[in-house]
């Protein structure tokens, strides 16, 4: 069995898409001939952990946990909070007129470039250079973010003369939260230096979009894997008997970025005018809700509809998905959301359900679901549409409907096994780059 080194600071127990890509993909590498070997970080900080996502870890999975040295455990002593508490990466973006919230967004912004993670980066780099010189590793993955991640890929292969594949899930310098971070000029140059030089050194470059792949083709050829479904955690149940009440559901946290005005007021119209819609629809949000959405339901006298779960284990959160009646998906409305993807897409897919999805109609999500013959993407502020959409899903219902029926041959492009033979044909290749040289 040839052998893999995986750099990834989100592993289990913590939560999210970050975890589930190279979970899933070390889930299914042993299948296809490879051993993985992970480093990771022994007690991170993040923003919700996930236990059962444990059992995911195969039996050949070597992990190797490292020590960590990071600013957030002083940051939230300053500020009150508990040690693995707060916004974890990037700390407090509103941080008002409080002066320790604004030393410390200002300290992260310029004094921990890229990252705040980077404080992980000579342990990682210890242990993975042990695990490569005792295991004779040849082939070595980086994922980010935090992209500091793959300051560590470059410095092994340089070293050690390893092979280095560098996948991003996000986008770098031009991730979403740098624009309302403090960051100086100099710092954004220095940034951007790292960048480019992680993308010109890379032997690959995997990344999650199409949009992505465009942002860094004039420096590297990304090759895109998309993220997706485990149809583990997606056990189909034929359709029997309909739910009490037609359920609208997020599953997900819903972040200020999604407040889409023109669904609230859609769904208060519907219920003002069908006496049954108020009596029959339940707008069900499985995960973490932002006060200004709440504050919506509120203005438009929704909140006897809500019923908010909070954060729920993973495979609780997929069940959610397939007992919906219609799952609602919202990308944020800030700059640059055509190149949003989240993994949570491919889920909803994959879950057989109805989707009303709102979001930039040519971006990349939109192209997803396109390809997958879902209902199109919705524009942001196309009331209209969504209110007949909602309608014409809640009118099936009530007739009992079958569910929607989708083609297995659209599931098949978006598995987390067949994604992993896409990155095992990369690994191949790179490792007959090896032999050969």
């Amino acid at each position: 069995m040839q052998k893999v080194l995986i750099l990834t600071y989100y592993w289990p127990p913590a939560s999210g898409p970050g975890v589930q890509r190279f979970l899933k993909f070390c889930k299914y590498l042993p299948e296809f001939g490879w051993k993985p070997y992970v480093v990771t970080v022994e007690n991170g900080t993040y923003s919700s952990v996930d236990e059962t996502l444990l059992k995911d870890i195969p039996e050949q999975v070597q992990v190797i946990k490292t020590r960590t040295n990071e600013p957030f455990s002083i940051y939230n002593r300053l500020t009150g909070k508990e040690k693995k508490s707060g916004t974890v990466g990037m700390l407090n973006m509103d941080s008002g007129q409080n002066p320790i919230k604004q030393m410390s967004l200002y300290a992260r912004a310029n004094y921990f470039i890229p990252d705040a993670r980077k404080g992980w980066n000579r342990y990682a780099y210890k242990a993975a250079k042990a695990v490569i010189e005792k295991e004779d590793i040849n082939i070595i993955i980086t994922t980010g973010p935090p992209h500091s991640t793959h300051l560590i890929g470059k410095k092994l292969k340089e070293a050690l003369g390893v092979k280095w594949l560098a996948d991003f899930r996000d986008p770098w310098t031009n991730i979403f939260y740098n624009e309302a971070l403090p960051r100086t000029t100099s710092t954004q140059k220095k940034d951007k230096t790292l960048e480019d030089n992680v993308l010109k050194s890379a032997d690959k470059v995997t990344v999650v979009s199409d949009g992505l792949k465009d942002e860094f083709a004039d420096r590297t050829e990304p090759t895109v894997i998309y993220n997706g479904f485990d149809v583990d955690d997606l056990a189909y149940q034929p359709w029997d008997d309909k739910n009490r009440k037609f359920t609208l559901s997020h599953v997900g946290n819903l972040m200020p970025g999604q407040n889409i005005e023109e669904l609230w007021q859609a769904l208060k119209e519907l219920k003002d005018e069908y006496e049954e819609f108020g009596a029959q629809v339940k707008l069900s949000f499985t995960g973490n809700v932002d006060d200004g959405i709440l504050a919506s339901l509120d203005k438009y006298e929704l909140n006897d509809m809500a019923d908010i779960d909070g954060y729920v284990p993973h495979l609780e959160a997929t069940k959610a998905m397939m007992t919906a009646d219609m799952l609602l998906f919202v990308i944020p409305d800030t700059k640059r959301n055509e190149l949003i993807i989240t993994g949570k897409l491919f889920e909803y897919i994959a879950s057989r359900t109805p989707i009303l999805a709102i979001g930039p109609t040519d971006g990349n999500a939109a192209h997803i679901l396109r390809n997958a013959h879902r209902t199109p993407m919705l524009d942001f502020s196309d009331k209209t549409a969504i209110k007949k959409q909602i309608l014409v899903a809640f009118t099936k219902w009530q007739e009992a409907d079958a569910p929607f029926k989708l083609d297995e041959k659209d599931l098949e492009k978006f598995s987390r096994k067949g994604l992993t033979g896409q990155l095992v044909n990369i690994l191949d290749e790179l490792q007959n780059e090896k032999v050969q040289a």
